[in-house]
């Protein structure tokens, strides 16, 4: 059974009354910025999600569901929402590290020996950008400065090495004022994942990590402890990096405010963020 095939029958069993589970419990996917919670454009990302989001989220889970956070953000980016939201496992850091249930199942980072190559690379063409790790994140900028003013400063890798020895770092973020500076950089162009998350916002990854994979293996986690795969597995975000997990869902949704290629790879198109597009998303399927 393909997606399209998926979807018509998901619509049938909403139509008739209401979703049976045909074998484990659904599980459903929801990407954080965009989507679970707006991005202001004057304070930028938000923190919690509405009053109405929480509210589907919590009946989600009363019903049965799963509900598994996606996101580029690091743990600590999310820690409000775990600690006050019923989800059972997150994938974090575009699908670096990847939780349930409280047991890890993924955590990569980037070899070493390909970090000190970015590092040398970004530095070489004058590339501010934001390290992100599990356990913590900084910038690195040659000029001492901060473009990001997300967390502590690094000048170069030894600063880098003095702030986090162990080096573990697995997804990068920079902004469209980097952007130029990135495309000098034929190692960064060709060697990293890239995704243009909208919003003046970018990020890079080591090669076959991404949401897909991550929530692949959460899925293959969660079947192996209960015994039974899930009915249906769905998948809500608006970004560029949520491609690869609208492929590995059963049924994709797509913020309304999202770019026309996110949107176009949907199954349903929810109305924007702004909106409650997720809660609004799930009413629709039955979902709640």
């Amino acid at each position: 059974m393909d997606r399209a095939d998926a979807r018509v029958l998901w619509g049938a069993a909403v139509s008739a009354g209401g979703v049976r589970l045909e074998k484990g419990p659904v599980v459903a996917f929801f990407d954080v910025d965009g989507t679970l919670v707006c991005r202001d454009p004057v304070t930028g990302p938000g923190s919690f999600p509405t009053e109405r989001v929480v509210r589907a989220v919590e009946e989600f889970a009363e019903r049965g569901g799963i509900p598994i956070l996606s996101t580029g953000r690091a743990r600590v980016g999310i820690d409000q929402l775990l600690n006050n939201l019923p989800f059972r496992g997150y994938v974090s850091l575009d699908g670096a590290h990847v939780v349930l249930d409280g047991k890890v199942i993924l955590d990569c980072c980037f070899p070493r020996a390909v970090l000190e190559r970015m590092v040398a690379e970004m530095l070489r063409v004058g590339m501010p950008a934001f390290f992100e790790g599990t356990e913590l994140c900084l910038e690195l900028n040659a000029s001492g400065g901060s473009l990001y003013n997300w967390g502590p400063v690094a000048c170069d890798l030894e600063e880098m090495r003095s702030t986090k020895p162990d080096l573990r770092f697995a997804k990068v973020d920079f902004v469209d004022e980097a952007y130029g500076a990135y495309r000098a950089s034929d190692f960064l162009m060709e060697e990293l994942g890239y995704y243009n998350v909208g919003e003046g916002s970018h990020e890079l990854v080591m090669p076959g990590v991404s949401k897909g994979a991550g929530a692949r293996a959460l899925l293959a986690e969660l079947t192996a402890a209960a015994g039974a795969a899930p009915a249906r597995v769905f998948a809500f975000g608006d970004s560029e990096n949520d491609l690869s997990l609208f492929e590995t869902a059963d049924v994709a949704v797509a913020m309304g405010q999202a770019a026309p290629h996110v949107r176009e790879a949907a199954d349903y198109v929810a109305v924007p963020c702004a909106d409650d597009g997720v809660a609004q998303a799930m009413e629709h399927f039955g979902l709640i």
